[in-house]
């Protein structure tokens, strides 16, 4: 179900979020699940984490780059609506990196080898770059490093 939600930020230069209402928090939190889908607007969907606050409240971090493509900023307000996850890896996956492990299969079962949480990492360093060609570039270097033994997302750009 859609709710409306008032995008926050962390202070100058910080990161933004949106607070998930306690409610939502446990549906989606059952079996310990932290892996969220967020549709925000209606127009775009993300995949996220359920966070804890030290105090004790959840949240949900949005990237600045959803927000300028729906052209908003801390303290105005979305509409959300936030599901498990059920995604077999809770991120989206390029194809630039899908194939070159797909063409690869010593790399690809390595990665598949590998904590969810570290595919994810992985895949995240693909998603980084905005062109095609820098997403082959750095999945074919996370295939090496892979097949070299690296296989934590902070090592692998090293």
């Amino acid at each position: 179900m859609a709710e409306k939600y008032t995008i926050q930020k962390t202070g100058p230069g910080g990161m933004h979020f949106i607070t998930a209402d306690p409610k939502t928090v446990k549906k989606i939190t059952v079996n310990g699940n932290k892996r969220v889908i967020c549709t925000l607007n209606g127009k775009i969907t993300i995949h996220a984490a359920v966070m804890k606050t030290k105090e004790g409240t959840h949240y949900i971090m949005i990237g600045a780059k959803y927000l300028k493509e729906l052209n908003l900023k801390a303290g105005d307000k979305v509409t959300a609506v936030i599901q498990v996850d059920k995604t077999p890896l809770q991120f989206n996956l390029p194809e630039e990196f899908a194939e070159v492990m797909n063409t690869d299969p010593e790399a690809l079962k390595i990665f598949n080898g590998l904590t969810d949480g570290n595919k994810r990492g992985l895949i995240v360093l693909v998603n980084m770059v905005k062109s095609s060609d820098k997403k082959i570039e750095r999945a074919l270097k996370i295939a090496a490093k892979l097949k070299m033994g690296i296989t934590s997302p902070q090592k692998v750009m090293k």
